[in-house]
């Protein structure tokens, strides 16, 4: 049983990216009416580009190897599925939310890191492995992101690399998170044990989405 829920949840995860790439795709035969202005993203290390690195620095080769030809702060050589998307879309790569240095926001944000969850740790990154930006912490980074864009543009100032404030309604929103909270339990709690956490993961996933 246990078993049967875990590949399940990871049939329909591989769904939902499916069915992501495909309005990417599709973007390009109903450019005029459904043009994606930006892409923001909420995930963990298959969707991260570069947030876990630049709260954490220390990434070397061979990341980044086949295409960056450097190690570009995701957890792989080259690029991962949400860069595709955003080729698809004919936008540039996301800039990691907690990239301080030339990160580019108008087409969207990344607010990933490699090793998040959906519910939130009970212990530190030194102590499980598990990220402390958590699928609830990304949502309240997004909520501050769009504040402080809305905030500096009432002010009147320009000349930013902030999107512009209706930009929100012309976005994708992908996620890509769900794993961690099940393979970090596995050691302790076995394929039963882990069975426990799948509402909880549905309905926290659910309430970000809404």
């Amino acid at each position: 049983m246990g078993m049967r829920i875990l590949k399940a949840w990871a049939i329909f995860r591989q769904f939902l990216v499916v069915v992501l790439v495909m309005m990417g795709m599709q973007s390009f035969s109903c450019y005029s009416e459904c043009e994606f202005k930006a892409i923001f993203n909420f995930g963990d290390s298959n969707t991260d580009t570069g947030g876990f690195y630049a709260a954490f620095p220390g990434q070397t080769g061979p990341f980044g190897m086949t295409y960056f030809k450097r190690p570009s702060g995701r957890a792989s050589d080259g690029r991962l599925i949400v860069d595709f998307l955003a080729q698809a879309l004919g936008l540039p790569f996301l800039s990691p939310y907690l990239q301080s240095i030339g990160s580019d926001y108008r087409h969207g944000a990344n607010y990933a890191t490699l090793a998040s969850t959906v519910l939130l740790p009970n212990t530190s990154l030194f102590v499980s492995g598990l990220s402390p930006f958590a699928l609830p912490i990304q949502l309240n980074q997004m909520k501050a992101f769009k504040a402080r864009v809305d905030e500096y543009h009432s002010s009147g100032q320009k000349g930013t690399n902030l999107p512009s404030p209706d930009i929100f309604g012309k976005s994708i929103y992908t996620f890509y998170i769900g794993q961690n909270d099940f393979t970090s339990n596995l050691a302790s709690a076995g394929i039963g044990g882990v069975q426990q956490y799948l509402p909880q993961v549905v309905a926290q996933t659910a309430a970000t989405i809404k």
